[in-house]
């Protein structure tokens, strides 16, 4: 992940777009996989950024919350 490019797409995400994106980067940064796990982090900081920017901080916690309670969620079907 570019971390330049997210910058700038999350100005143009929808607010669903950008709450799926808030769970798979949640996803990844607790999965543990090397590598992606620390990126993942950063990204979740500039996308809480975007979501303050909108005022949705409180869709970005409770997409966050609910996802580092419930890992299982991040399960692919």
């Amino acid at each position: 992940m570019k971390l330049e490019k997210l910058e700038e797409a999350l100005c143009r995400m929808s607010d669903k777009a950008l709450i799926r994106f808030v769970k798979r980067l949640v996803c990844k940064s607790i999965s543990g996989v090397a590598g992606t796990a620390g990126e993942a982090k950063e990204a979740l900081d500039m996308v809480y950024m975007e979501c303050s920017r909108r005022g949705k901080e409180r869709l970005y916690d409770s997409v966050y919350t609910s996802v580092s309670q419930h890992p299982e969620r991040c399960e692919l079907h």
